[in-house]
């Protein structure tokens, strides 16, 4: 009987010291499974100017200037790494979106690298220069990068590209990129919205509404693009504390006097087609 009482503490003992062993463990998984940030993400401001071997001179009409202020996430996560690949290529993508496939695909590093990046816009500065002969104006690109909305969740940045290039007027346009701070993956449309029909409908009327325009007016007859005459959502949508933001680039369905148009769809307006868990 002692024997069995002595095998059965020492068993239990031996249960015991598995058990603690086995506990940092499953304690560590736990922690991983659930990495949520706890506060505002911590970032590092950086600034890009072009080294111009002729900067823009409005006197002479002349030059070239490029300045991208942008950050980075200050967080070696495998989650805050992917974020900041993703910014790495949204800011050199703010100059390279202004040159021709062909410049880029014999420099394929441009789309990561703003050094490089720079380097292919002065490039392609001084051939129009010289196809010009010397009547290239003064191109002026400027970016600024910043954070739009940030949870413990996600977080939404908004990259504002201004160019000159030449033409009768400067170019500008707004993106919004929004990430799931915890996994570090972009947020897609899809991601947020289980009903994409029904969002459409909701964002017209949002739409006609700030337009001042009734249902029954005809938005082509009043000057807007339409896709085979339909309304359409536009390439920007970012997350806002109190709803979706709708944002339409000059060009993109209304002339460039218009300008861009901004429409915020209050949360509380999307109930039942609204997603849980990513906000």
């Amino acid at each position: 009987m002692r024997y069995r009482q002595h095998e059965f503490g020492s068993l239990l003992t031996v249960s015991m010291i598995t058990l603690f062993r086995l506990l940092p463990g499953c304690f560590l998984f736990l922690v991983a499974c659930t990495n949520t940030p706890s506060g505002p993400p911590q970032l590092k401001r950086e600034q890009y100017t072009l080294d111009s071997p002729y900067p823009c001179d409005t006197t002479t009409n002349k030059g070239i200037d490029v300045s991208v202020s942008y950050f980075q996430l200050v967080d070696e996560s495998d989650a805050g790494r992917r974020i900041n690949d993703s910014l790495q290529r949204l800011s050199a993508g703010s100059v390279t979106s202004w040159l021709d496939s062909a410049a880029l695909a014999g420099n394929p590093d441009a789309r990561t690298n703003l050094a490089k990046a720079g380097q292919l816009f002065l490039a392609d500065y001084k051939q129009v220069v010289s196809e010009l002969d010397g009547m290239g104006g003064c191109w002026d690109l400027e970016t600024k990068l910043d954070t739009l909305y940030t949870s413990p969740k996600v977080m939404t940045v908004q990259l504002d590209n201004y160019a000159y290039t030449g033409g009768a007027h400067p170019n500008s346009n707004t993106t919004f990129m929004n990430f799931d701070r915890r996994t570090g993956n972009t947020l897609t449309l899809n991601d947020m919205v289980s009903d994409t029909t029904a969002l459409l409908k909701i964002v017209e009327r949002a739409f006609r509404k700030e337009q001042g325009l009734l249902p029954q007016h005809n938005l082509e007859e009043r000057g807007y693009f339409l896709r085979d005459g339909k309304f359409f959502l536009p390439a920007n949508v970012g997350i806002d504390r109190k709803g979706l933001t709708f944002y339409y680039n000059p060009y993109e369905i209304a002339a460039y006097a218009l300008g861009p148009i901004e429409i915020t769809v209050p949360y509380e307006q999307l109930n039942g087609i609204l997603r849980t868990g990513w906000r």
